[in-house]
């Protein structure tokens, strides 16, 4: 008798588990097209935001070619180190000349920050990293002008990927975090389903090494016309953004500090010599890639350049996969707090840690992983061994077995359920009081 009343107590919860993910109720109507879209629950779903800065394509490159993640979906943002006329493009075009051009979604975000300084990226710099692939002078590659985003937006592809996903969605942000911002204020259930959210960037200085907190009122430049030389450029961009993310209530934020990407430093000789000591040859088109940026940007023409966005890609990886053995060598956890007040002057955008150690009854501080201390050599070395694989795991599928195209083929489907389900007309036996009487009627009868 006990073991037939184990045995459906365990059918029951298997039935309540199926119906509930992340401790969200699924609708008759949403659970269909879950399960129509079948999704692959072997991987690590990662949804990647980007600015389609440089070296944002080479964290996808190295992203798209990790075995134990799934990338979902690629969206862009056009307010930062790319014009909104290219941040979408410029990726649909970088996935086209690596051979994934019907495999991986791009959806086109948002091209405003929620709130701007009104500190612009020189036009100089846009320029050159929007025409970096096809311009005669650095890449001169011809692009596919034929290749289409994603049916969804970058907003709707963070929502509904995250509502359907049968798992948790790490999600991975190179740029500001416009997109993820103004899906959370759209949509706040999807929180839950957020796994780590995982960032490029970020400040995290002691409150107590600055010698004064004051306002230099003589500072007339700031925050409108100059970036702070030590502020992190995806978070001095859209401030707001930021803070709206970080309040809430993602459990797990990671975030790779611009002070320690700062010691990631490359130089060609460091290139060359690293792909001979593995035994690495690169196709062309990819070596070029990553050894012409300090050259065709003109930010140093002795070819030595930083490698930030990858470094959160990887950072990703090491921490996804528990490795004690990945370049970044030490972690901490901290709170952190971003400064956003137009009276700030020179500390505006700035990212303080222990703030409580001044101001014990600080609001807003947010809770983050952050890596303090990295390995250039082993950094070096991961890239390279993970984009010489030329696996591309995410750019596998065919077309239509995408993640976006399968969700709107599903949704269609559906169609009435779902519009039903709007109306009111919910699944009521899966509801929590409904449950609990299921459950007591089976234990009384047994």
């Amino acid at each position: 008798m006990a073991h037939r009343r184990n045995c459906l107590i365990l059918v029951f919860l298997i039935i309540v588990n199926k119906f509930y993910v992340n401790s969200r109720p699924l609708t008759l109507a949403k659970l269909q097209i879950q399960n129509c879209i079948s999704q692959n629950v072997t991987r690590q779903p990662v949804i990647i935001d980007t600015d389609a800065d440089v070296d944002d394509l080479w964290a996808i490159l190295y992203a798209l070619n990790v075995p134990t993640i799934d990338v979902l979906a690629i969206t862009t943002v056009g307010n930062a180190y790319s014009k909104p006329l290219y941040s979408g493009s410029n990726v649909l075009t970088f996935l086209d000349l690596i051979g994934c051009s019907s495999g991986v979604a791009v959806g086109y975000g948002v091209n405003l920050p929620l709130m701007s300084s009104g500190y612009a990226i020189p036009q100089s710099l846009l320029d050159s990293i929007d025409s970096y692939m096809t311009d005669p002078t650095c890449l001169n590659q011809s692009a596919n002008i034929f290749l289409q985003p994603s049916p969804f937006s970058a907003i709707e592809l963070i929502k509904l990927s995250l509502e359907y996903s049968t798992r948790p969605v790490d999600i991975l942000v190179l740029g500001t975090m416009t997109n993820l911002a103004t899906a959370i204020s759209e949509d706040r259930s999807i929180v839950s389903k957020i796994g780590t959210l995982y960032f490029s960037g970020g400040q995290f200085k002691a409150i107590n090494s600055y010698p004064s907190l004051i306002p230099n009122l003589t500072l007339a430049t700031y925050p409108e016309s100059e970036e702070m030389i030590d502020a992190s450029p995806n978070v001095f961009l859209d401030v707001l953004a930021v803070q709206r993310v970080g309040m809430s209530g993602i459990k797990n934020i990671v975030a790779m500090p611009i002070h320690t990407q700062n010691t990631l430093l490359l130089n060609l000789t460091q290139l060359n010599e690293t792909l001979t000591k593995l035994n690495i040859q690169l196709k062309p088109f990819v070596l070029n890639f990553i050894s012409s940026f300090a050259r065709c940007t003109s930010s140093n023409p002795n070819g030595t350049y930083l490698k930030w966005d990858n470094s959160a890609a990887q950072f990703m990886v090491q921490m996804q996969t528990n490795n004690s053995q990945g370049f970044c060598l030490r972690t901490q956890n901290v709170k952190s707090l971003y400064i956003m007040s137009a009276d700030s002057h020179q500390f505006f955008g700035q990212g303080m840690i222990n703030v409580e150690t001044r101001l014990p009854n600080a609001s807003g501080l947010v809770n983050y992983t952050i890596c303090t201390e990295a390995n250039s050599d082993i950094f070096l070395s991961e890239f390279l061994n993970k984009i010489s694989s030329e696996k591309l795991y995410s750019c596998a599928r065919q077309y239509s077995e995408r993640f976006d195209i399968k969700l709107q083929q599903c949704m269609l489907k559906y169609e009435d359920t779902l519009q039903q389900t709007n109306m009111g007309k919910t699944v009521y036996f899966l509801k929590p009081i409904f449950l609990s009487m299921y459950l007591f009627i089976v234990l009384v009868i047994i």
